[in-house]
């Protein structure tokens, strides 16, 4: 009995921490939303998402059609929320 209740402890504690792990790996989106986000204040900028844009002719239109509350800035929310409405300036 003993032997069979610290197997089951194992089991699970080796389950929680490999979910843990896992919960905490940014996705695709993020790891982009962080490399625009240069200054690392949690929002890009209209100039940020100009600068590493692939079409930079574009980019104003693209960022507001995802700036969803209109205050100048994308928040990691709002990026990640329009990933199938548009397509992204800096893939």
């Amino acid at each position: 009995m003993k032997i069979t209740t610290t197997l089951a402890t194992i089991v699970a504690v080796t389950f929680m921490g490999s979910a843990l792990c896992h919960a905490q790996s940014p996705s695709p989106k993020q790891k982009q939303f962080e490399r625009l986000d240069t200054d690392k204040n949690g929002e890009v900028s209209l100039e940020e998402f100009k600068a590493r844009s692939k079409t930079p002719d574009t980019a104003e239109a693209k960022f507001a059609r995802l700036d969803a509350d209109k205050n100048g800035s994308l928040s990691l929310e709002e990026w990640t929320a329009t990933e199938k409405k548009t397509p992204q300036a800096a893939e």
